[in-house]
């Protein structure tokens, strides 16, 4: 008896398919690939609840390895790659040469391509991990485009392991004493450093509050807030802000009771208030699940080898798809990105006892250049 469920999740609806001897099938429907459920099928959602948990641990960053009964069918030398695969580490990718090798064929790199393409159980046989010789993406029976999302996925969870293990969980990250002082934060931290702001914040003298900034002229205002640079700007902007705030009557919790994407569609509407701004304000002061993209987290993601989007959204989605939706989460994991960004991954990066050395392609490109440089004799050339 042959028995199926499905479920959502962030790549496609997800079939899984199986008997008494447990998963032989995952399939995807993203529409790259045609499938069909068989007539004779059961629908059975409880036999496969422990593999929807753990896949869905897996696509939230909380999984690396999976623990199932497995029943994928295929010949004694496909199952012998799929077992391969499925000791390649997480968050690492080998040739169809390490694989072949591995397998004790190591001229059969093209039967082990042929094995990889007929995998049954993708993602949980991870034949993701897969790439050519010169480390491109090469064929994946659901597109490129899921398995550099999968490689992607399996890089952050790494690079936030590694984090964490050297800096610590920094939920309480964003250093302030209200949730008026984090929007006002927010703002005035736009285009300068942290310093420069609290220099600011210094100014009011014990007085920030939404009434203060109401009833201050612009002028006075902008004068306060002047070490934060650009300050004429910032001072209309925060009247701005206010005027939004006085909306909730200035009630922190009339505001947490609003949901998330409409105070978002709020704040925009703000001036001066763009995508980063409006995520700082909804996360760290009202506890809304917007992970906060700025600079320093395109970089660095950038310089793990993840594909960074362009347009800030795509990248707040993806990273958002990556982790549990959890506020503390994306606290913890933004400030994780700025301590990182402010003691080794620089614009000038500093990569001595750097955390992610051993994870970092930025750093393996840079050798490989000083390497040929060094080769050719041009780095030692004079003007």
């Amino acid at each position: 008896m042959t028995y199926y469920h499905y479920f959502p999740s962030p790549f496609g609806k997800i079939y899984l398919v199986g008997n008494d001897g447990g998963l032989s099938r995952l399939l995807v429907d993203n529409g790259t690939k045609p499938f069909e459920i068989s007539d004779d099928w059961i629908r059975s959602e409880e036999r496969f609840k422990e593999a929807v948990k753990q896949l869905r641990e897996y696509f939230s960053g909380e999984r690396k390895a999976f623990d199932l009964k497995l029943n994928p069918a295929g010949t004694d030398f496909q199952k012998t790659v799929w077992q391969a695969l499925a000791e390649i580490p997480y968050g690492e990718s080998h040739s169809y040469k390490d694989v072949a090798v591995k397998v004790g064929n190591p001229k059969a790199s093209r039967a082990v391509g042929m094995a990889n393409n007929k995998n049954p159980l993708p993602i949980i046989v991870p034949c993701h991990r897969v790439v050519g010789a010169n480390g491109k993406l090469t064929g994946y029976a659901y597109g490129l485009e899921m398995k550099r999302r999968l490689l992607d996925l399996e890089k952050v969870t790494r690079l936030f392991g590694r984090l964490i293990k050297r800096y610590g969980y920094l939920e309480e990250w964003w250093p302030a004493e209200s949730e008026f002082e984090i929007m006002v934060g927010a703002v005035l931290t736009q285009n300068t450093n942290w310093k420069n702001v609290e220099k600011a914040l210094a100014n009011f003298n014990g007085k920030l509050s939404p009434e203060f900034i109401e009833k201050t002229e612009t002028d006075e205002l902008s004068e306060i807030i002047r070490p934060s640079g650009f300050h004429n700007q910032k001072a209309v902007k925060l009247k701005a802000l206010c005027e939004w705030f006085a909306k909730y009557e200035y009630d922190t919790e009339r505001v947490r009771r609003q949901d998330g994407e409409t105070l978002r569609t709020e704040l925009l509407s703000v001036k001066g208030v763009g995508g980063e701004t409006a995520d700082s304000v909804l996360n760290y002061a009202f506890d809304k699940p917007y992970f906060v993209i700025d600079a320093y987290t395109r970089r660095i993601f950038g310089r793990m080898g993840v594909q960074v989007p362009e347009a800030y959204v795509d990248l707040r989605l993806m990273a958002q798809s990556m982790f549990p939706a959890s506020a503390s989460v994306y606290k913890a994991y933004h400030g994780l990105i700025v301590e990182h960004a402010k003691a080794h991954c620089k614009k000038t990066p500093d990569c001595v006892d750097c955390p992610v050395n051993d994870l970092c392609e930025f750093k393996f490109e840079r050798n490989v250049q000083q390497r040929a440089k060094i080769e050719s004799g041009s780095l030692f050339e004079t003007a």
